[in-house]
């Protein structure tokens, strides 16, 4: 039996333009990764070396952080900032008020600010998007401008020198944001799931607690972190509206009273600000999955 010989294809030549234009591809590949690694290290040494200076200036001896030449490591680390913090200016109970004011400011912004993103992302009604850009230019206003006003309402309101005189405030300014990042969520949920849920006989509150807050968690959770970030460092209101009254102090303004023979001793400050970040920066790294995709997840269309 006679073979059958087909005749295979001459292989292409590469030119040299187009070795020389893989070349190039490959060499800006390389070139445009290297520069992005660079600029991120850049970047993060920005924004690392101030708190390495703040950690450093903590393990320093009470006094040392005036001596010249300045060093940035100390050559005698201890931890008596921490130690006098905790135990002699009582650090614990501003950062429990802290965290009761973060977590209560969380709690009712997202559920004031969830129901109000679903009305604006998902009912049809008219002037919907302006609605939310007026809540947005409502937000533009600096807090600095509506302290006072606030200051006498809640004067008039008796909330003076309690936690609530914090929280109500603070859910007011973190609303707005919090609105727009969940109403950019909800856009983006498959309609036909709530048409099936209209279809079994759900009603909007219930197709809104049962179809659209399970789907919307890591947006959710992405929003309150705004709001737990955004209350548990806020200074002016919780300055103004404590009085001075150590028991209702939060962590901003309980730092700033860390002083001793009427100078500010940084020492005490390093070691109230580390012991501050410490549980927003585990938050953060634990759940930082949920925070990136609730914050990539969404668009701005309605």
């Amino acid at each position: 039996m006679r073979e059958l010989y087909l005749p295979q294809p001459e292989p292409k030549q590469v030119g040299l333009r187009e070795s020389a234009k893989d070349w190039f591809q490959r060499r800006s590949k390389v070139i445009d990764r290297t520069l992005a690694l660079l600029t991120t290290i850049i970047i993060s040494l920005f924004c690392l070396i101030p708190l390495l200076w703040v950690f450093t200036t903590s393990l320093k001896p009470m006094g040392s952080e005036y001596l010249t030449p300045i060093e940035l490591f100390p050559s005698e680390p201890t931890l008596d900032a921490y130690r006098a913090v905790i135990n002699e200016l009582g650090f614990l109970v501003p950062l429990r008020n802290s965290f009761i004011v973060s977590l209560s400011t969380a709690a009712l912004c997202l559920v004031v600010s969830s129901t109000a993103a679903y009305a604006v992302a998902r009912l049809r009604f008219r002037y919907k998007v302006e609605s939310l850009v007026l809540l947005q230019l409502g937000a533009m206003i600096p807090p600095v401008v509506t302290i006072a006003p606030t200051f006498v309402l809640l004067k008039q309101m008796d909330l003076l020198k309690s936690l609530p005189a914090m929280v109500i405030p603070n859910v007011f300014y973190c609303v707005p944001l919090a609105t727009w990042l969940l109403a950019s969520y909800y856009a983006e949920l498959p309609w036909e799931l709530e048409d099936a849920a209209k279809v079994d006989g759900f009603k909007p509150f219930q197709i809104f607690l049962r179809v659209i807050v399970p789907l919307s968690l890591p947006g959710m959770f992405a929003a309150g972190m705004f709001a737990f970030i955004g209350s548990y460092g806020e200074f002016m209101l919780a300055s103004v509206v404590t009085l001075g009254i150590e028991e209702v102090q939060t962590i901003p303004v309980a730092i700033q009273n860390f002083s001793f023979a009427f100078r500010q001793q940084w020492t005490w400050i390093s070691a109230g600000v580390v012991l501050a970040l410490l549980p927003v920066v585990l938050i953060v790294l634990i759940f930082q999955r949920w925070v990136i995709r609730g914050l990539t997840t969404g668009s701005v269309k309605y």
